[in-house]
Order: structure tokens, then sequence, then C-alpha cells
């Protein structure tokens, strides 16, 4: 094979679309072999007792590869057009797990056994869906019921095992808090898992509740809603929202102005026109750099995610480096 890089960008994108549409039709075939295998029960002559076991064992799938693998290879004895799903991309593993707890916990509650028909119907609910958007639909669908509790368990090192049920905009002010602190939670290596980002919130509300209070000069006080500068007489004069900020750096103010206002990465590929759209560590950038003097103002200022914040940068540099601006 040749070296991957070698290969132009375009090229190694080729590639890689062409590699995935062969995993998919790979994974389809591998799924048929799974499910006749299982219908044959070749495992027990292999003295395995169970296909699960034997795919984990002989074949080496970590556990939750195995079940996946096999819902899908099941699913498949009952609504053959899964296959074709898998391969074009619609459906996945992880979707297919979904479908097949829903179905499993409507079973126990109905006591019913779900039909061939209706798998296929649940099958077509989901399809193109992300996971949670999948979740969200089967628990609509099969009108499986609410779980409000609390549980906590301590554990032998005196952690918490916690587990709660938020509601919808509960549960959508902690992603947003997560997206907007990851910055701070993955330095140094960190994480922001909803441990971390509980921390980090925690530990922001009892240093604002505890921190020590200083009397301010009130010559010296700023309007909670205006931002003040200096005009040539000395005179203040207002900073209106497209004003040039004469600091170094964006201000808080401002920066919050931003993010309300473009509220996701405005990151866009000017060939398909595709925007990146993602809420995850979000940053502020300059559209025209400093560098060629590109100031702090709300024309100029964009929300990129730290990914494409990087990558314009390393773009933005490149350029510079062959003197162009």
């Amino acid at each position: 094979m040749d070296s991957l890089s070698r290969l132009s960008n375009m090229e190694l994108e080729v590639r890689l679309k062409d590699l995935v549409h062969k995993e998919r039709k790979l994974l389809h075939v591998i799924l048929e072999h799974i499910r006749e295998f299982d219908a044959r029960k070749l495992y027990l002559g292999k003295a395995y007792s169970s296909i699960y076991e034997y795919l984990t064992k002989e074949l080496g799938y970590s556990g939750s590869a195995a079940m996946r693998r096999l819902e899908a290879a099941r699913l498949l004895r009952d609504v053959p057009q899964v296959a074709e799903l898998i391969q074009e991309g619609s459906l996945n593993l992880s979707q297919i797990g979904e479908l097949s707890r829903s179905i499993k916990e409507k079973e126990k509650i109905s006591g019913e056994k779900v039909c061939a028909s209706q798998k296929q119907e649940l099958i077509e609910v989901v399809i193109g869906k992300t996971t949670q958007e999948t979740q969200h639909e089967l628990a609509r669908v099969l009108d499986l019921p609410l779980k409000e509790y609390d549980f906590q368990r301590m554990q032998k090192d005196e952690s918490v095992r916690l587990e709660v049920t938020p509601s919808k905009a509960q549960y959508e002010k902690l992603l947003q808090c997560k997206d907007l602190a990851a910055h701070i939670l993955l330095q140094g290596g960190g994480t922001a898992s909803m441990t971390d980002v509980i921390e980090f919130l925690a530990d922001q509300y009892l240093n604002e509740k505890f921190k020590p209070t200083k009397i301010k000069d009130k010559s010296q006080a700023i309007s909670k809603d205006q931002s003040l500068i200096k005009t040539k007489d000395s005179k203040p004069a207002m900073i209106t929202t497209d004003a040039v900020v004469d600091r170094k750096s964006v201000t808080p103010k401002l920066r919050g102005l931003i993010l309300k206002r473009d509220k996701c990465c405005q990151f866009i590929n000017y060939k398909t026109g595709r925007k990146c759209g993602s809420t995850f560590a979000l940053q502020i950038d300059h559209k025209m750099p400093k560098w060629v003097g590109g100031m702090n103002s709300m024309s100029n200022l964009q929300v990129l995610c730290g990914e494409h914040n990087r990558y314009k940068y390393k773009t933005e540099k490149n350029l510079k480096s062959f003197g162009v601006n």
C-alpha cells in the first residue's frame, strides 16, 4: 500500500469513503454469518454454552461489541431489510441495540411479543436518527413508562454511584454548561464527563458564594449593563455593539454577546455549504486575524469550536509563511 502521506487531501477522502462503504458491506455479511451460526447452534459443538460466549471468547469481541452484533443478527431474521439499511448507513448497531432493549422492555410490561411487522414499523421510525433521537422516538412510539427516581449507593472507596432523572430542560442546561466549559475541563488531560461538569459548576458556585467581599471605590464603579471608554477629551463614551475594544483580548462582556449571537461554531465548508454547528468547546475567533489588522469588533468576531479555531489558525499561519495577506 502506498504511504498515506503521499495522498492528496481529495484522494485520502475518496479512499476513506470507499473503505467505510466496504466496511458497512462487510458488516452486514458478518451479521448474516452470525445469524446462521446462531440458528445452527454451532457454538455448542465448540464447547460454548451460548453464541455470546463464542463471540467473546473465540472471536475476541468485547462484550458490548458482541451483544450489538448479536442483536442486529437476530433482528435480521425478522426484518431482512435491516442489512440494506446498515450497508447504506441509515441504521447503525447502536440504534439496533436501543431498539432491542426497548422491545424487550415493552414485551415485559405488556406480556405480549412484538411481531416482525411491528419491528419493521419501529425501524422506519428511527432511520437516519441519532442514538438519543432513537431513544426518544422508541420511548414515545412504544409508550414506555417514565422512570423518575433518584438512586445513590455508597461504594467501598467512598465514591457514590448516583442515578438521577433530569427533565429535558435540566439536561439541556447541563449539556450547555459542558460545551461552554469544555476548554477549561479538557486542560491538562482532563475530561468533560458529567461528573466533571457537576464538580466544575459546584466549584464555581461555592467560589462565588463564599468569596471575600471587596468594597469598591464608587468612582471606579461601572454600570452593570454598560461599558465605558475614554475619548480624546477624557469624557466617557458608550461602547456600541460594533465598537472596537481597545484591549489585547476580547472582554468577557463582548465574548458573551458573540456567544449569544452565534450560539454554535460558524465554520463553513464553502465547497459543500455545510456548517459545523458544534456547541462543544466554543471559542471566540477573529475573522480577520490580528496580524493583518483585525479588530475586536462584533463584525470581526465569530464563534468557532476549538478544533476549527485551531484549524483556521494553522491555515492562516501557513498563508502568512507564504507572504499571503
